[in-house]
């Protein structure tokens, strides 16, 4: 399901809390409304697990992008989320404007005291906050976190980092370790906008360090080069392609190629018959890329 709004979800939330505690629940938000104290926030916050009813504890839950659950024009991505930290990325869209100094130090305060799986909800929330820009150096403390889930939260089917990140070396970062990490590349949202040369170059290097090691490289690296193809990339991804056993390598390595500016790797794919079919995107992780 995608395109789903605020008011579906704020419904989908009511079902799922025990009946004897959503209307405490709201009664609470109104209370914060009205006295943001900061500990009454991190109370709610934290219990939120103790209002979820058992039949829903072991549920996980996607209906695609949410819109207009904060204030910013981006939408947020509800993908494989326990009930948890629906409620609670929910219950985050619901405090109000208290003036930039005493909402960052809010919000702040809950990332300081928080466990894992509450950092997960609070990082998964990034697009949700106001004043975004607030929250760049925030991200950028998740990328380097050495938690697999809390990476995960900002890394994949988030759209903060690609909208708010401004720092390239801070974005092609987080690109890197989702490489080294083993994450979910292709579902990266703005990987393919926030392409940048520099990056290209560094993932260069690390398939060279993969090449070497005779470790398997990932497919979607090459994608990335192949706009800023230059000799060098072009030397590994001709060795590669020679030397794979591996179909969708084999792929990626033609179509980066193919659509690249550098004569020779066009050249190559001219003399090559079998680039034709090779090159073809249908049914790869970078066929028509979605964001």
């Amino acid at each position: 399901m995608n395109g789903v709004n605020a008011g579906w979800v704020a419904d989908q939330v009511a079902g799922y809390i025990k009946d004897n505690q959503w209307e405490g629940l709201k009664e609470k938000l109104s209370e914060i409304a009205r006295s943001p104290q900061p500990g009454l926030v991190a109370q709610v916050f934290t219990a939120i697990p103790r209002n979820v009813k058992p039949s829903a504890q072991q549920l996980r839950i996607s209906f695609g992008e949410v819109e207009g659950l904060g204030p910013n024009p981006v939408p947020v991505i509800v993908r494989d989320w326990s009930v948890v930290q629906l409620l609670r990325v929910w219950f985050l869209s619901q405090i109000h404007d208290l003036g930039q100094e005493a909402y960052v130090a809010l919000i702040d305060r809950l990332f300081k005291y928080s466990d894992m799986e509450e950092s997960v909800s609070l990082y998964a929330a990034l697009p949700i906050y106001r004043y975004p820009k607030a929250w760049q150096q925030r991200c950028i403390e998740g990328i380097r976190s050495n938690i697999g889930p809390v990476r995960k939260a900002i890394m994949v089917f988030n759209h903060y980092p690609s909208r708010f990140l401004e720092d390239e070396k801070a974005w092609n970062q987080l690109v890197l370790k989702a490489f080294f990490t083993d994450e979910d590349i292709p579902n990266i949202i703005g990987l393919n906008q926030r392409n940048n040369p520099n990056l290209a170059q560094a993932l260069t290097d690390y398939a060279y360090e993969r090449y070497a090691a005779k470790r398997e490289i990932n497919p979607m690296l090459w994608i990335l080069v192949g706009p800023y193809l230059d000799e060098r990339a072009f030397d590994l991804m001709e060795r590669v392609i020679i030397e794979s056993q591996i179909p969708l390598e084999q792929r990626a390595i033609a179509y980066a190629f193919k659509h690249s500016n550098y004569d020779i790797a066009c050249e190559y794919c001219a003399k090559n018959d079998r680039f034709i079919s090779l090159s073809d995107d249908s049914g790869t992780p970078w066929e028509a890329w979605e964001y």
